[in-house]
């Protein structure tokens, strides 16, 4: 004899002292978990993939330093990052000024290459401060006492 009661969510068997289980009734209810719990293990829309966890995981490092005035600086970090991108805070990312664009900020990608005052090495970020234009363009990445953010990614 079958169960005579029945869970509410899942329907599942719910057995009293008088009922007889027999094995249909069990491959029943592990099909109704399977599919259900499949179904949600499934559901990309509530659970996070093992790609975006990867994704996740990745690192991102963000810090600010203050400008030296060296016409290089070296950042050291804990990785060697993919990618980097640096700016004065608080100021245009260019500035046009007495026929002289002074860049505030910079991106790069490491054994890529990227925008001029900015390099990738390993584990190492180098910025530039130019004291004059060089054709109408000078780089300030390390002006003393300029507050500037470093966002690098592993």
């Amino acid at each position: 004899m079958s169960s005579s009661n029945y869970t509410p969510n899942l329907h599942l068997n719910a057995w009293a002292d008088s009922d007889r289980p027999k094995r249909a009734d069990f491959v029943a209810d592990n099909t109704i978990i399977d599919t259900r719990l499949g179904g949600h293990l499934a559901d990309t829309g509530i659970h996070v993939t093992a790609a975006e966890k990867a994704k996740l995981n990745e690192a991102v490092v963000s810090t600010v330093y203050a400008g030296s005035g060296e016409s290089t600086r070296s950042i050291s970090l804990d990785f060697t990052p993919k990618l980097a991108i640096v700016f004065k805070r608080g100021t245009p990312f260019v500035q046009y000024s007495g026929s002289v664009n002074t860049v505030y900020a910079a991106c790069a990608a490491y054994s890529h290459g990227g925008s001029a005052g900015l390099t990738i090495g390993n584990n190492v970020v180098t910025v530039t401060e130019q004291a004059s234009a060089d054709n109408g363009v000078r780089i300030s990445l390390n002006a003393s006492g300029s507050q500037y953010t470093l966002i690098a990614f592993k």
